[in-house]
């Protein structure tokens, strides 16, 4: 889990929340057979109070994505290498869910470049 408490980030809006709905739409379609890793690479915003959140997308058809990766070098690709990030074990994922609820988890998503400023996520 992430070492800060985690704060709910709904009520994404403007540009921001329609670029997102349109990345986290992109994300991959769940595979029964995929394999997935004992840790995960989650995106993080970091808060003027010191604590940090995951960051998550609306879908097209408004549901929220948490953004997780499989690898670091996944993330770095996806989000700019000024990303900060937090490493989350798999088993976590359902006391994130509670604190920040979202509807299913983008594995490794392209994330559009107009979602990214300054090597990060804006």
């Amino acid at each position: 889990m992430l070492n800060d408490p985690l704060h709910d980030t709904s009520g994404l809006r403007g540009a921001r929340a329609r670029a997102g709905r349109a990345a986290a739409a992109n994300a991959r379609p769940r595979d029964p057979q995929r394999i997935v890793p004992p840790l995960l690479y989650l995106p993080v915003r970091l808060l003027p109070d010191g604590s940090r959140i995951a960051e998550r997308l609306r879908t097209t058809d408004e549901r929220v994505a948490l953004l997780a990766f499989t690898a670091l070098d996944r993330l770095v690709d996806s989000c700019g290498a000024s990303q900060a990030w937090a490493v989350v074990e798999v088993v976590a994922l359902d006391a994130l869910q509670a604190e920040q609820p979202f509807d299913l988890v983008a594995f490794d998503p392209d994330i559009p470049i107009e979602l990214l400023e300054g090597g990060r996520l804006s």
